[in-house]
């Protein structure tokens, strides 16, 4: 099934689960506080579960709900690579790579029942908004 056009948010999403170099696993928690630190807001969880099938269906990441792991795969490292500017030089990258995959391809990808809503409680309970 195609998908339109990428997201910005598919793109947040994909710079928050590749965010570090050398590409290492985040958890769902992390995931957020990442996604707030490079663009100054939460992803809703529409928009991280949206992501998250796209970016799967185009074999850029991988993702275990039920562990709560996700991280790049091999593809999706060689497309961080070229985002080398800093904590925000993601948008400006990101975006475009995306692009040149083609259109999107959405596939369902649930999380368990109130997961993202108990990850975004734990994230602002450790790291308060001032």
């Amino acid at each position: 099934m195609s998908g339109g056009s990428w997201l910005t948010s598919d793109a947040w999403v994909f710079a928050a689960i590749a965010n570090d170099q050398p590409a290492r696993t985040h958890t769902l928690v992390e995931l957020i506080a990442i996604a707030d630190g490079i663009n100054h807001a939460v992803p809703t969880e529409s928009e991280f579960t949206k992501a998250v099938g796209r970016l799967l269906s185009a074999g850029l990441i991988g993702a275990d709900s039920a562990a709560d792991h996700y991280w790049p795969t091999e593809a999706g490292t060689l497309l961080r690579q070229r985002w080398r500017h800093g904590l925000f030089g993601w948008i400006n990258v990101i975006p475009p790579q995306l692009q040149r995959l083609g259109e999107p391809q959405d596939a369902d990808w649930p999380l368990p029942s109130g997961a993202f809503e108990g990850a975004v409680r734990e994230y602002l309970a450790r790291w308060p908004k001032q």
